[in-house]
């Protein structure tokens, strides 16, 4: 089912966090890792999750060993909790299943919907209610309504999948090439001297990182669901004003252990070759993303 998100370690399981309300940590879901820059109470987002959401994921991902938290095996994302208590803490620190939280970019429905995805589907009933659960995220999370107030107006969701398109059409090879991505995110180096490519260079546990240049570029030059490991869209001003950001968000809560990464090697995700050679291309491409004309062409991205 749904690989594993980005740089979840091939060193084991999934620790279970201890007994702290979630909702006490600074940014309000139990991660600390910023992906709540308004700051709001998400108590309403949880009460979705935990009644309209934790039980279709508890009845339809956790079978089979694939997604359980006490699931066994290098290429999974655990990210259904053994106790509902805690589904929702484990669930939101996933980007490999919420992405940034709007439905055109939220694996939990992009990844399933097509129905590919291991022949698992949703009933309407489900969708509809996982839908809610993510405008709701979306809405407290960034400070802006989830769907606009005035007819013809873009909603955030569109609004994500307009930007990612843009600037996904401006990424070049040749830029991927100069900011030295592949050897940067292949070779770079966690504790005990564990190399990013040991574990991720075909896109194993749902992240890439790989010193093959042409495999690695191709992946998240067409494929959402690891482009949004390394880039993410930025909703706090609405969605007119929305861009593509850096995921410092996705790197800070596995780099740190955070919940529910506890036990991924530890790396600084502020510093380091990786984080140098992003910022490199990102740069790159929004210089391209910025230009007036507009010299690229939007580009879907692959759900899948």
């Amino acid at each position: 089912m749904l690989a594993s998100i980005g740089l979840v370690g091939c060193v084991g399981g999934i620790e279970s966090g201890g007994g702290a309300d979630p909702l006490d940590s600074p940014d309000g879901d139990g991660n600390d890792n910023g992906d709540n820059p308004a700051g709001s109470d998400l108590s309403e987002a949880k009460a979705l999750f935990d009644t309209g959401v934790f039980p279709t994921i508890a009845m339809k991902c956790s079978t089979n060993a694939c997604h359980s938290e006490s699931a066994t095996g290098t290429t999974l994302t655990r990210f259904v909790a053994n106790d509902a208590a805690r589904g929702w803490q484990i669930a939101v620190g996933y980007t490999a299943l919420v992405g940034n939280f709007a439905t055109s970019a939220a694996p939990i429905l992009t990844m399933v919907k097509p129905g590919t995805h291991k022949s698992v589907t949703y009933t309407t009933d489900e969708e509809t209610k996982i839908t809610a659960w993510l405008d709701k995220e979306l809405e407290l999370r960034n400070g802006q309504p989830s769907q606009p107030v005035t007819t013809g107006v873009e909603s955030l969701s569109q609004a994500t999948e307009r930007v990612l398109s843009k600037f996904a059409g401006c990424m070049q090879l040749t830029d991927f090439t100069a900011t030295n991505m592949a050897d940067a995110w292949g070779n770079l180096q966690a504790q005990g001297n564990q190399e990013c490519k040991n574990c991720h260079n075909n896109g194993g546990e749902g992240f890439i990182a790989s010193d093959n240049e042409p495999q690695f570029y191709g992946v998240v030059s067409t494929k959402k669901y690891y482009f949004l490991q390394y880039l993410t869209v930025d909703l706090t001003m609405g969605a007119a004003m929305a861009k593509v950001i850096i995921n410092k968000t996705s790197f800070k809560g596995v780099a740190e252990g955070l919940d529910p990464h506890r036990e991924h090697p530890r790396f600084n995700d502020e510093v380091n070759e990786g984080m140098t050679a992003l910022q490199a291309f990102y740069d790159r491409t929004m210089a391209r993303v910025n230009t007036t004309p507009s010299i690229c062409e939007p580009v879907t991205l692959q759900n899948n």
